[in-house]
């Protein structure tokens, strides 16, 4: 008979831990770490918000009641956090985020819950990129940048209209600046180690990752002209991105 696996011990966080969650970018791995480490009650993430109230200063008083928070929220949701918090993030390269998005999309019980899973299925993959349906624009379109502008919803995107794409860019870089840590997808375990490290946390990073994608859809099953849509609906993360990478070069 198997040895059943130890419980991690219960650790305490010396302030707040504000973790904004882009989808896609192994996230659900880290929330997963925590949530089996902070006491019951402490922790809110993902589908906890949904109860609360969604006016925004409301959401946001809520929030604090929590030691941890993460969710797919945008940076106007958790910005008066962030000050007496320790905030990370993690980026992904657009491409590769949308195209595990995609697949997530795939399963039957996200097709239940989200017009975006639905869409994804009833359009196919190529039809899914080249869509210009509102819950598909949402999900895709420079999000990653959107996100940290404000949020990526229809209703925050037309908050933000009047900005020119290089004013966006530039409101995301600042508002990514405020954030104490950001890691990179591709630097997943040196980034977590970091995080922990700065949050006195004497634990190595977990080998096991969550809800890792299964035969994964690729750039190169792609017709080079979607490729060519998607690269350009992302022109603005990839920018985002590079700047992540420049200042981590100085470093």
């Amino acid at each position: 008979m198997p040895k059943a696996r130890p419980q991690p011990r219960l650790i305490s966080l010396s302030r707040r831990v504000v973790f904004l969650h882009i989808a896609k970018t192994a996230g659900t791995s880290i929330v997963h770490f925590f949530r089996e480490r902070l006491p019951a009650g402490s922790i809110c993430s993902h589908g906890d918000f949904l109860g609360f109230s969604q006016h925004r200063p409301d959401f946001q008083r809520q929030l604090q009641q929590y030691q941890f928070v993460s969710g797919h929220f945008g940076y106007i949701d958790v910005a008066d956090l962030l000050q007496d918090s320790y905030s990370f993030t993690f980026l992904r390269d657009p491409v590769d985020r949308v195209l595990s998005l995609y697949k997530f999309c795939m399963h039957p019980d996200m097709q239940q819950r989200f017009a975006v899973a639905r869409a994804a299925r009833d359009l196919g993959l190529e039809g899914f990129l080249n869509s210009k349906l509102p819950e598909v624009c949402e999900m895709l379109d420079n999000q990653q940048t959107w996100q940290f502008a404000r949020m990526y919803w229809h209703e925050d995107r037309e908050a933000l209209a009047h900005l020119s794409e290089h004013e966006l860019l530039e409101m995301a870089k600042r508002h990514l600046n405020e954030f104490s840590h950001t890691g990179l997808t591709e630097t997943f375990n040196e980034d977590f180690a970091r995080i922990l490290h700065d949050l006195g946390i004497g634990e190595r990073v977990p080998l096991a990752r969550q809800f890792q994608t299964a035969e994964p859809v690729t750039r190169e099953q792609l017709q080079p002209s979607t490729l060519a849509v998607l690269q350009e609906r992302v022109a603005l993360d990839y920018d985002l991105l590079d700047f992540v990478r420049a200042r981590r070069s100085r470093t």
